[in-house]
């Protein structure tokens, strides 16, 4: 490919970022990036509440490890804290699930004994680990994780927990229905019906005790930022469309068509639009159509909502910001209520739970 080609990025989240560089990298020169809004970065945000920064977007780095392109970057950047960068950190293995503390607690706020529950998130853990492994056969006994965790669950019920009284069997059921809802979260989907058997192991897990970055997330799109050259990004510059196969007129491969009338031929384009963005406007994005078989790719693939609720009382009584977290369709729901609501529903859980 000749390095002096024409070349489009549509979109300035961190992909076009890479894209940008990486093209810079190797020699190419005619590179521009046409992002909609304002900012650069993608859901990668960082924001204020009072004195504490949260990340509205991107919160962690998973397996900080020496294979993780963005951990290298912080570390190269000094972005992180000296925790992070040691071997003993870069070695733990967490199986792409973060170590977080063993609390369950009962509707109605009250705390259950770890022993009790710890039956229930075994079965569980060995469930996924058993699913991980349909990546390297041909069969599949189920389409979905969520069908082949039901189909064992009632296994067990009848035979390892037939001896066990109903209160106990109940509890387990529970925690696992919990850790159901917790894997919707790390999956990213409304239902682990939605997350194909097969495909879920296909998932790449790197070592590494997830971090976090001191200043924030976006402190690495800054660094990458000013390490373009200027001028090689347009902000609010929403396209249109993008013909890809000009026949008639035949002088470069496409053309992308902004929102405010510019037309910029190309002789290549990379698209980093999020997927959401392509389901919608798939349809008008591109001239001619997709070919079928990227139409059925965009098609298929899913995402779920994920949401973060950021807590702040006027007299905090913890001595930091609480950010919850929650997933599936019941973020969804919450994204239909008021602020009002919201927060008055928040309220309640903490008070039950604390």
């Amino acid at each position: 490919m000749a390095t002096n080609g024409n070349i489009v990025i549509i979109g300035c989240g961190i992909s076009g970022i890479a894209a940008a560089h990486k093209l810079l990298k190797n020699g190419f020169r005619n590179v521009k990036v046409l992002e909609a809004t304002a900012r650069s970065g993608g859901r990668i945000k960082t924001g204020r509440l009072g004195d504490a920064l949260v990340e509205i977007g991107a919160n962690w780095i998973h397996g900080p490890s020496e294979e993780n392109p963005v951990f290298c970057l912080a570390r190269q950047y000094e972005l992180l804290e000296p925790k992070a960068l040691t071997p003993e950190n870069q070695a733990i293995d967490v199986g792409g699930h973060p170590h977080w503390i063993p609390n369950f607690f009962s509707s109605s706020g009250q705390k259950l004994n770890t022993e009790d529950v710890f039956p229930a998130q075994e079965v569980f853990a060995e469930l996924l680990d058993e699913i991980s492994e349909f990546q390297n056969q041909k069969g599949e006994p189920c389409a979905s994780v969520g069908e082949f965790i039901r189909l064992k669950v009632k296994e067990g019920e009848a035979e390892k927990w037939k001896y066990i009284d109903p209160a106990t069997r109940s509890l387990y059921l529970c925690v696992i229905s919990n850790m159901l809802k917790v894997e919707c979260c790390v999956n990213g989907a409304h239902s682990l019906d939605e997350v194909g058997l097969g495909a879920y192991g296909q998932y790449k897990t790197l070592p590494g005790q997830d971090c976090t970055f001191p200043d924030g997330f976006e402190g690495l799109v800054k660094n990458l930022m000013s390490e373009l050259p200027d001028g090689l990004v347009t902000y609010n510059c929403p396209v249109r469309c993008v013909h890809w196969s000009d026949a008639e007129k035949n002088k470069t491969s496409a053309v992308v068509e902004c929102e405010n009338g510019e037309r910029i031929p190309a002789d290549h384009i990379i698209v980093t639009v999020p997927l959401g963005y392509l389901k919608r406007h798939h349809s008008t994005l591109f001239r001619p159509p997709l070919p079928l078989h990227k139409l059925h790719t965009i098609q298929r693939l899913g995402f779920g909502t994920n949401n973060k609720i950021f807590v702040e009382f006027d007299a905090p009584w913890y001595g930091h910001l609480l950010c919850g977290w929650i997933a599936g369709h019941e973020s969804e729901y919450m994204e239909t209520l008021s602020e009002l609501e919201v927060m008055r529903d928040v309220t309640q859980v903490i008070r039950r739970f604390t």
